[in-house]
């Protein structure tokens, strides 16, 4: 099967990305590959829609999300956190820990701006949603991180 060379680009510059993002959300590496694969799999299904998307990869990313999210539901792991690569491990565990506790909306904004380094208008075209609202989402996302790890500290 001859495979569209723009897919091919587009998986070979995001699939570290999304791969690394969903891996950050569940800490399960063997989740975040499945789900990865999965997500550029439903992206192939799709890609007469997508090629011409300025937003395709956003799409791979939050697909590639929700399907570790379903997965992390069905195995029960939200408490298996991980991160690597990360000066105090305890912190990031604490912090990836508390955003995985977040609305789903946040939690996905939170990933796209933070973990993939996304500008918030990419953010925002990412989620499908105008840029105040990914504002919004990531200042409520801050503001909860804040409150849960302020107690985090003080236990």
């Amino acid at each position: 099967m001859r495979v569209d060379p723009g897919f091919e680009e587009l998986y070979r510059r995001e699939q570290a990305s999304v791969f690394r993002a969903v891996y950050r959300l569940c800490g399960d590496r063997l989740v975040a590959e499945d789900a990865t694969q999965e997500a550029f799999a439903r992206a192939l299904a799709r890609w007469r829609r997508l090629r011409e998307r300025t937003w395709a990869a956003g799409w791979v990313t939050t697909t590639a999300l929700n399907l570790a999210r379903r997965a992390m539901r069905r195995m029960s792991r939200i408490d298996d956190l991980a991160v690597t690569e990360v000066p105090d491990p305890d912190a990031a565990v604490d912090l990836w820990r508390a955003v995985g506790a977040l609305p789903r909306r946040q939690q996905e904004a939170v990933v796209l701006r933070y973990a993939l380094d996304l500008p918030v208008a990419d953010v925002a075209a990412a989620m499908g949603c105008a840029e105040g609202t990914a504002k919004a989402h990531l200042a409520r996302a801050r503001n909860s991180l804040r409150d849960q790890l302020e107690g985090v500290r003080d236990e």
